[in-house]
């Protein structure tokens, strides 16, 4: 059987806004994903190695791409309301990661209700696409 391997192509991000496809968000050029762990290592007397075990900490997700739509800064200002308890401001912002296989699997990764950090937009210059990008932290995840 050949390698199920995917390319990037075949991989789309969305994200939701209190249950709402944010369907205007659609320049992403790249997204991380992460179950962040932490490693632990202890020795004990009378053995020969250490025995590792470890914990799920959180999900991490940063995603990158250019503005092209007041969907944006729209999402933007719902991140910051939220962060400062105001009206307007979002309830839940989920990012969901779908892959789809050649032979006909198409796996998702729904990371719920994510706490966004800074959020810069940085224009480079006059010959150059405004980038965006978002990073967030979130305690939970789904595989569907």
């Amino acid at each position: 059987m050949p390698a199920q391997r995917i390319k990037g192509q075949e991989v789309s991000m969305t994200i939701t806004v209190d249950g709402t496809l944010q369907t205007r968000i659609d320049t992403i050029q790249s997204a991380e994903i992460e179950f962040e762990m932490d490693l632990l290592e202890e020795g004990y007397l009378g053995e020969t190695s250490d025995r590792p075990d470890s914990i799920f900490k959180l999900m991490r997700v940063n995603i990158e791409g250019h503005i092209n739509s007041q969907a944006y800064f729209e999402l933007a200002d719902a991140i910051v309301k939220r962060a400062q308890r105001r009206a307007g401001g979002a309830v839940q912002i989920d990012v969901i990661g779908s892959f789809a296989f050649p032979n006909g699997d198409f796996p998702s990764i729904v990371v719920p209700d994510v706490y966004f950090e800074g959020i810069p937009f940085n224009i480079g210059g006059r010959d150059e696409f405004v980038p965006f990008t978002l990073s967030g932290k979130a305690s939970n995840y789904d595989i569907i």
